[in-house]
């Protein structure tokens, strides 16, 4: 089977892409991949770190402000529908996979135009622009949550999966996680983290909640700043702590590069509401303090986070709301009998056998085509 996957702009489309590539390959080794993103987004460098094939079209986001912009990003579509039309015609795929993102929309376009089978992988509670216009041309929709099914055309297959990740393989207990980060075992342990680049309202958060937690002997953190932020917290850090802190309590990174083992360490989350930190969230089992990002389009991260409040497994906290919420948070922390049913309402969402699901999928759309043709 040939395979065209597509979707950039951000990790949250990425990674769910190569997820699915690995499980066309375990599945069966002889798939030929093909990576379509632009030559400008993240898709460049991480695809071919992944030894996936990679090709590029111009793209660019149509969800900008003034005419000037729209009148661009519509050119910018219609030069990276030729391009990936030229691309599949030379590629001659089964099918062709779109993860989201604005560059999903031009080889979407040009797979209806070939007749290619089109299946599309949505991440959120609240699907993309460019997976919703797609949706009309597809042979599948997949969701991870149920909540999505209504933003579809009725006629559109939707099926129910889970967001595609390599679930945790390494049995490690909580207790030996900690041992590995150096934490005390019987504490509890908040983890906070706004991304790889960090989030300014959660690191305003963590300065505040640090106090408290130091202030309380059974409580720890774990938390990472992110790289735009780590030179400046830790300077605030080392002046409202000059003589340092219990590091076997609480722990300040610039990044989680191990962020497994932060997972499984840890008590309770606090971060941003993406599609794919949640599906961390529902791997481990760690109930979560959900703040989604003003910044994303569509606001989809507050969408994600309403269903994980509403199975019981979190709460959302607006940026404008963390701190009047900051002592909710400390006693969240505090109360192990709440967050022992959120975590295992988490858990409960978590599909193992999404990968699977989805390779089934795209197996049965290209071979529905197959017959037809």
């Amino acid at each position: 089977m040939r395979v065209v996957l597509t979707g950039g702009g951000s990790g949250g489309h990425i990674y769910p892409a190569l997820a699915i590539a690995r499980g066309l390959l375990a599945e069966d080794p002889d798939t030929e991949l093909l990576y379509v993103g632009t030559d400008h987004g993240l898709e460049r460098d991480l695809v071919p770190r992944a030894h996936v094939p990679f090709a590029a079209v111009h793209a660019r986001g149509l969800l900008v402000p003034g005419l000037r912009g729209k009148m661009a990003g519509v050119l910018s579509a219609l030069r990276g529908t030729a391009e990936a039309w030229g691309i599949l015609r030379r590629f001659r795929p089964d099918v062709v996979v779109g993860t989201g993102g604005y560059v999903s929309g031009p080889v979407g376009l040009a797979a209806g135009f070939l007749n290619i089978p089109l299946v599309i992988q949505e991440q959120n509670a609240w699907p993309g622009l460019t997976n919703r216009q797609l949706a009309k041309r597809a042979q599948a929709v997949l969701v991870p949550f149920e909540e999505a099914r209504r933003y579809f055309p009725e006629r559109t297959r939707v099926v129910l999966a889970g967001n595609p990740i390599d679930a945790p393989t390494e049995d490690r207990s909580k207790a030996q996680a900690r041992t590995t980060l150096g934490l005390r075992r019987d504490v509890r342990v908040l983890m906070a983290t706004g991304g790889s680049q960090g989030a300014e309202a959660i690191n305003r958060l963590m300065l505040r909640l640090m106090s408290d937690v130091l202030a309380d002997p059974g409580l720890g953190m774990i938390w990472a700043t992110g790289k735009r932020y780590y030179g400046d917290m830790k300077a605030r850090l080392q002046q409202q702590y000059p003589q340092g802190w219990d590091e076997s309590r609480v722990q300040v990174f610039e990044y989680f590069y191990e962020i497994q083992i932060v997972y499984r360490a840890s008590d309770l989350f606090v971060g941003r509401a993406g599609a794919m930190t949640l599906t961390d969230c529902q791997a481990f089992g760690l109930p979560a303090v959900l703040v989604p990002s003003p910044n994303v389009s569509e606001d989809h991260q507050s969408k994600n986070a309403a269903v994980i409040e509403g199975r019981g497994a979190g709460i959302r906290v607006p940026e404008g709301d963390l701190k009047a919420r900051r002592r909710e948070v400390l006693e969240l922390l505090r109360d192990a009998d709440r967050t022992d049913t959120m975590s295992a309402n988490m858990r409960g969402m978590f599909d193992a056998h999404a990968v699977e699901r989805i390779v089934d999928t795209i197996r049965e759309a290209a071979q529905a085509a197959g017959r037809r043709g």
